[in-house]
């Protein structure tokens, strides 16, 4: 066989064909599993061209997509050269679904080197024995039919219609195949990546000017041909294609990043006369053997963005980032590691490196199994309960300070910490720019010859715009009282919320009833999902009108001075029946702190609008003081 280093120019630039065997598996990519990862490696690239435009000593780093195996087919003298699919047909319709979405979301532009470029690379020229030899990749299976209409449509506007919506339960919803959505989800990727980020661009997105667009279908269109490589191996016919295929496929565990870091190491340790065994038993050896509750700890996978990866990947991904001080790709993560080894300035010490790494490592476990016990388990826990791993390498880097920081001063900057992105998730804030965030804390932190907490506040407070900001307590207190948390941040980080609401109301003079912040406890709504106006009368006021008082109760309802939580569930009789009976069921068998605020209440009392209003102040004056705000 015959293997190659190739460009996706190099791939398609040709007069080739490249077919689908009959047996092969129809098209099973998605948008959420390779799609989008796909679209995102591809701008990253694009986005590097443009650094090298402006800066001749960026590095110009390739993006590898996978391999292809492909076998060359008998043709005669007027067909268009053809190769079988071996393996990578997946790859290859989507590179060509992308290709034509592209051409056809530049077609106005009128750049013309650019549509006769990606008309070359989306058709073979004629003349052509047979119609579908214009395609580059063609299937010999039930899906020619879609192929060719993606192909060739040359829009969005004239492809849906040719796979009309259905009617389902009553609702529209469109029934496509997935190389038709495949094309729509990439058309629109392009087009707004043409008009620019809505965020630094200072045109609306249907008034960027002509020439910044075929600027950036340029950098696209030169990231695609240049920096987007493939390995192509070619069977010869001494080669069994279906021996290559199994082995390819079934026979293999593919190498994870953290695989290569491990190899990387060891094999410079070698070189560098180093006894290996010894340095893999004292810094490597908890890696690959340490025990988890279902495995091999660092090998148990943990969710970040849309994927699972190992959780030894996702120490190395944050760590590394940690020391570089910069954002860095994961799909990278390797290359990265290298890049950063290799351009330290000096050499290396292999211990010492190895040192941090595994000292570090025990507080990325501490991130992931949290211990409760004390301000940074607490602060580790709600960060998994919030589903933000992005301050990782700043809470890598914190720890790492050691005797440079009191414990105070090191749990005020937690507890900090934590209020920025408490506040932030209550407020509705995005947290998509927390990289940068975090990364430009620890990059003006680490300067200082000792980080203060003073300093830490300083440089939150300082940031501003709802992409960055530390909500002031009008603002939280705002959100905190009046938003319907059940709905806008959901049930995990409302009982996240009440959780620590509760802890931190709880005295010397109440019993332990223990509570772990990461609880199974159930959020309970006092007035009722499924209430009854009879029984849960709306407030009397002198002109009621029932349609706008049953509008505000259904935000009331979610809000949160009307939940609380329980240790066991009430049933469903005594859950939706009236006030008097739920209040005497809660405070009777509830020991939580939370619930006595209901003893307050005799049997005649009514539980509404009003009432919900003044526990959700009471509750929201007391996160205030849980999630604190600075006043300097």
């Amino acid at each position: 066989m015959k293997t190659d280093k190739i460009t996706v120019f190099d791939l398609f630039e040709k007069q080739r064909r490249y077919l689908v065997p009959i047996f092969q598996r129809g098209y099973v990519w998605t948008k959420e599993a390779q799609w989008e990862p796909l679209w995102e490696d591809i701008c990253d690239q694009a986005e590097l061209v443009q650094s090298i435009k402006r800066d001749a000593k960026t590095v110009a780093r390739k993006h590898f997509l996978g391999a292809i195996v492909v076998s060359q087919v008998p043709t005669i003298i007027r067909e268009v050269p053809a190769s079988e699919i071996i393996d990578g047909q997946q790859r290859l319709l989507t590179l060509q679904v992308f290709l034509a979405a592209f051409r056809d979301a530049i077609n106005d532009l009128g750049d013309d080197y650019l549509n006769i470029q990606l008309g070359r690379l989306t058709n073979n020229p004629g003349p052509l024995l047979n119609d579908d030899e214009l395609f580059k990749v063609w299937p010999t299976n039930a899906y020619q039919e879609e192929l060719k209409n993606v192909m060739t449509s040359r829009s969005p506007e004239a492809l849906a219609p040719k796979y009309p919506q259905r009617r389902y339960y009553g609702k529209w919803v469109p029934q496509r195949p997935p190389l038709v959505d495949a094309y729509l989800y990439f058309y629109k990727m392009v087009t707004d990546f043409l008009r620019g980020p809505a965020e630094e661009s200072s045109f609306s997105p249907t008034q960027t000017p002509p020439e910044i667009m075929k600027e950036r279908a340029n950098n696209l269109y030169e990231a695609v041909i240049r920096y987007v490589h493939l390995v192509a191996i070619e069977l010869e016919a001494e080669d069994d294609p279906q021996v290559i295929f199994e082995t390819l496929n079934y026979r293999g565990v593919p190498l994870e990043p953290s695989d290569l870091i491990r190899n990387f190491i060891f094999l410079y340790a070698a070189r560098q006369g180093k006894d290996v065994n010894d340095l893999y038993a004292r810094w490597w050896k908890d890696f690959d053997e340490a025990s988890g509750s279902s495995g091999k700890f660092w090998k148990e996978k943990e969710k970040q963005g849309r994927l699972f990866r190992s959780r030894l990947d996702l120490f190395f991904f944050h760590y590394l980032t940690y020391q570089i001080g910069s954002e860095i790709k994961i799909g990278h993560l390797y290359q990265e590691f290298k890049d950063w080894w290799d351009n330290s300035g000096k050499p290396r010490s292999l211990e010492e490196e190895l040192e941090k790494a595994h000292r570090s490592s025990g507080i990325y476990r501490s991130l992931c199994v949290p211990n409760e016990d004390g301000r940074f388990g607490c602060l580790a826990q709600r960060l998994k309960i919030l589903d933000t791993t992005t301050v990782y390498p700043f809470l890598l880097w914190l720890c790492e300070q050691g005797d440079k920081l009191a414990e105070e001063e090191s749990n005020g900057m937690l507890a900090d910490i934590e209020s920025y992105v408490v506040r932030r998730a209550v407020c509705k804030l995005t947290p998509k720019n927390y990289n940068r965030t975090f990364l430009g804390l620890l990059s003006k932190l680490s300067k200082e010859a000792s980080a203060t907490r003073l300093s830490l506040q300083k440089e939150l407070l300082a940031l501003k715009g709802d992409s960055d900001l530390w909500p002031n307590n009008d603002m939280f207190l705002d959100h905190m009282a009046n938003d319907p948390l059940y709905l806008t941040i959901g049930p995990r980080r409302v009982r996240l919320v009440l959780t620590a609401l509760e802890l931190s109301s709880r005295t010397p003079k109440q019993e332990a009833v223990q509570l772990p912040l990461n609880n199974s406890l159930t959020i309970e709504h006092i007035l009722p999902q499924s209430f009854k106006s009879e029984e849960w009368p709306y407030p009397i006021v002198e002109k009621p009108d029932l349609q706008a008082q049953h509008a505000q109760r259904l935000i009331a309802l979610h809000t949160l001075g009307n939940l609380t939580l329980l240790t066991l569930p009430l049933n469903s009789a005594d859950s939706n029946g009236p006030f008097s009976t739920k209040r005497s069921k809660i405070t009777g068998n509830s020991l939580l702190v939370l619930n006595s605020y209901f003893q307050r209440f005799a049997d005649n009392h009514v539980w509404d609008e009003r009432t919900i209003g003044e526990r959700g102040k009471v509750l929201s004056e007391l996160a205030l003081k849980v999630w604190d705000y600075p006043k300097l």
